[in-house]
C-alpha cells in the first residue's frame, strides 16, 4: 500500500511538493505544531473508516497527517483541477478547505511556528536549538518548493532573530510572551496570502457514526 495506491482510489492527485516529502522519508517536521505524518497504511485505514466517499455523501479526502487527537489533515479536489488542504475534526459535523494547495498549508503551518515557538519547551530546547531546529526545517522543506520567492520568503522569516513577545490566542486573550520569529500584527496579515477566506462549511461524518 503507497499514497500512489490512495491516489488512485481516491482521484486526488498528491501535489508535488507532498510526494517529494513522502518520498523523502518523510522528514519529522518540528516546526509544525501537532502534527503527525500517517504512514499509507493508517491513511487506508482512515478511508476505510471514516472518511471514504461513501461514508462523506460523496465528498473525496485524501488523509496525509493528524493531530495529535486524531484530526486529519486531508487533501480535497476543488474546481479546476486544483487540489486543496482541510482539516477535519474528529468530533466536529462541520470542516471547510482551509488552503487552496498543499505549498499555502505548508506556508501557514510555519507561519503558525514563527509567531509562537513556546510548544518547544516540552522538547526541552533552548532557545538557541529551537531557532535553529526550526531554521533546519524550513531548508528541508523549501529544497523541494518550485517557488523560489516563497521559498526565499519563508528561509529569511526562519533566520529572523528569536525575540519574546506578547502573543494572544485569541480576541479575548490576555497576551503572554513567547519566543517568536515575528510579530502577530505580521504574522495575522501575511496568514492571508495563505489561508482561503470565507469558505463554505461542509458536513462531515463522524467516525463513530459510520455504520460496520
Amino acid at each position: 500500500m503507497t499514497f500512489d495506491d490512495l491516489s488512485c482510489r481516491t482521484g486526488i492527485e498528491i501535489p508535488p511538493l507532498l510526494q517529494q516529502l513522502l518520498a523523502s522519508g518523510p522528514p519529522d517536521l518540528v516546526g509544525f505544531p501537532d502534527f503527525e505524518w500517517l504512514e499509507a497504511e493508517q491513511a487506508a485505514n482512515d478511508l476505510d473508516e471514516w472518511l471514504d466517499a461513501k461514508w462523506q455523501d460523496g465528498r473525496r479526502f485524501l488523509p496525509f497527517a493528524q493531530s495529535g487527537a486524531g484530526d486529519a489533515y486531508c487533501l480535497v479536489p476543488l474546481d479546476g483541477g486544483a487540489v486543496g488542504v482541510a482539516f477535519l475534526w474528529h468530533d466536529d459535523e462541520e470542516s471547510s478547505v482551509g488552503h487552496g494547495s498543499f505549498a499555502d498549508f505548508v506556508c501557514a503551518k510555519f507561519l503558525e511556528a514563527f509567531v509562537d515557538l513556546s510548544y518547544l519547551s516540552d522538547w526541552d530546547l533552548s532557545e538557541p536549538e529551537m531557532a535553529e531546529r526550526i531554521a533546519a526545517d524550513v531548508a528541508t522543506v523549501t529544497a523541494f518548493m518550485d517557488d523560489t520567492e516563497t521559498a526565499a520568503y519563508l528561509q529569511a522569516l526562519s533566520r529572523q532573530p528569536l525575540v519574546s513577545r506578547p502573543f494572544k490566542t485569541g480576541p479575548r486573550a490576555r497576551p503572554e510572551q513567547v519566543p517568536s520569529l515575528m510579530p502577530q500584527a505580521e504574522f495575522d496579515e501575511d496568514l492571508k496570502r495563505f489561508t482561503l477566506q470565507d469558505s463554505a462549511p461542509f458536513p462531515v461524518k463522524a467516525r463513530w457514526d459510520i455504520e460496520g
